[in-house]
């Protein structure tokens, strides 16, 4: 790279379509994986022929170094998992206690409603992920009440969530069921169409 020149910033991963497409007697599952070891698990998988999804977000890492007695810092861009500790694979039922040869997961999750919701809800978290490359979210396990919305058109389209107004800024929040926690972001509501839900 030319001296001067920015990196390029990162980009969105690629999302590989086939997770949400499982076939004869193949799973969704969410796995928990030990602490800081989810892209270790995602190696694993990889390495194994086994179809894995790491929804991850952009983070800034500060690096604290001192050269020749004189402390600097400086900061870089890094990739870090959307919730922590959680991966998405598709594999046999059967198949799923193997997993645990990774060395890297503690447990895999049971599936608390029917296996096309969850399915829906791994689209949603793609949205996220997606949005997350253009503009700042918050992963958080505190409820932002405010009024219910099904969004119909653009990125968010077929996402429920709850709009909330403060100081003259719109924020949307989106509950992921799986690991109980919210995403809530900045939004424009006049650049969406906006069905609002009963509460």
């Amino acid at each position: 790279m030319e001296k001067g020149k920015k990196a390029p910033a990162l980009k969105v991963p690629v999302f590989d379509e086939s997770i949400l497409e499982p076939v004869g007697d193949e799973v969704v599952r969410a796995v928990c994986s030990r602490p800081n070891k989810e892209a270790v698990f995602e190696k694993y998988c990889k390495e194994n022929g086994i179809v894995c999804y790491l929804p991850v977000r952009r983070a800034v890492k500060v690096h604290n170094i001192v050269q020749k007695g004189v402390p600097y810092s400086y900061s870089k861009e890094v990739l870090r998992p959307l919730f922590t500790s959680y991966v998405f694979v598709k594999m046999s039922e059967s198949g799923l206690p193997s997993l645990h040869r990774s060395n890297a997961i503690v447990r895999i999750l049971p599936l608390q409603y029917s296996q096309q919701q969850f399915l829906d809800e791994i689209k949603v978290v793609r949205t996220c992920e997606t949005v997350g490359f253009q503009q700042e979210l918050d992963v958080h396990e505190d409820v932002l009440v405010g009024k219910p919305f099904l969004i119909t058109s653009g990125i968010w389209e077929g996402v429920r969530g709850e709009l909330v107004e403060k100081d003259n800024v719109s924020k949307w929040t989106v509950r992921i069921e799986f690991c109980r926690q919210f995403v809530t972001t900045t939004i424009n509501p006049t650049q969406f169409k906006m069905i609002p839900l009963d509460e």
